[in-house]
């Protein structure tokens, strides 16, 4: 089915660095340095699960471009305070402390670094996120991922995100690739598969949650080394 694939597009988040496990860390971390339990935003483990309910509603108005990068941050923090029943109040530096500390965290998605060895003989690879220049380029560097990619497509590099087709414009010029021989991984059914499909790329989705697709030709793998039975 992939024999004529020179080139693989993986996501970032969720596909290959492991959002959740890094965001958790941090946030606990943060929760004792910013003092949040004296804001009335505790349990920790609450305020963490409202923090991460509240990213996922900010990023997809950001894929919407309802909000900008600003908003995002200053957007998610209100939702969690009002998840609490609370005011927000300011927390300066919070936004900045957890950008930093979190992309610097080296997590990976089961399997990551394996797929990738296999994978990098006999392709190239690149990157396709709407996350930010820096905290991706970060994530990519302290997690030990760069080395194995030929490009990186942000949402800001491209000015334009995932799904809209001015996106796959831009990484495919990038890369230097024709589409007939690209082939997209991600975990993001609206982002990367519906962007993908749209778009005429072959795809494979990794839906480890094992979600309904709307899309029936659509191939689905729960974990990431199942990649080698289909791309050997």
């Amino acid at each position: 089915m992939f024999n004529n694939k020179t080139d693989i597009f993986f996501d970032l988040d969720h596909t290959l660095w492991d959002y959740d496990q890094n965001s958790t860390e941090t946030l606990d971390h943060l929760y004792e340095l910013f003092s949040l339990e004296k804001l009335g935003l505790n349990p920790v483990e609450k305020f963490i699960d409202s923090f991460h309910k509240a990213n996922l509603m900010v990023w997809d108005l950001f894929d919407e471009s309802s909000l900008n990068r600003q908003e995002l941050r200053n957007k998610r923090l209100e939702l969690v305070f009002e998840d609490f029943g609370l005011a927000g109040q300011p927390l300066e530096g919070f936004h900045e402390a957890y950008y930093t500390m979190c992309s610097r965290k080296p997590h990976l998605i089961e399997g990551a670094i394996e797929i990738l060895e296999f994978l990098k003989p006999n392709y190239q690879l690149h990157i396709i996120t709407n996350g930010f220049d820096d905290s991706q380029n970060d994530k990519l560097k302290y997690s030990g991922l760069k080395p194995y990619f030929t490009t990186v497509t942000t949402s800001e590099n491209a000015g334009s995100k995932k799904p809209e087709k001015a996106y796959f414009d831009f990484a495919l010029a990038l890369a230097n690739v024709e589409k007939e021989n690209a082939l997209v991984i991600g975990d993001g059914l609206r982002t990367d598969i519906r962007g993908a499909f749209n778009y005429g790329l072959d795809l494979i989705w990794l839906n480890s949650s094992s979600k309904i697709c709307p899309f029936a030709e659509v191939v689905e793998i729960k974990k990431l080394n199942e990649l080698i039975g289909l791309l050997n």
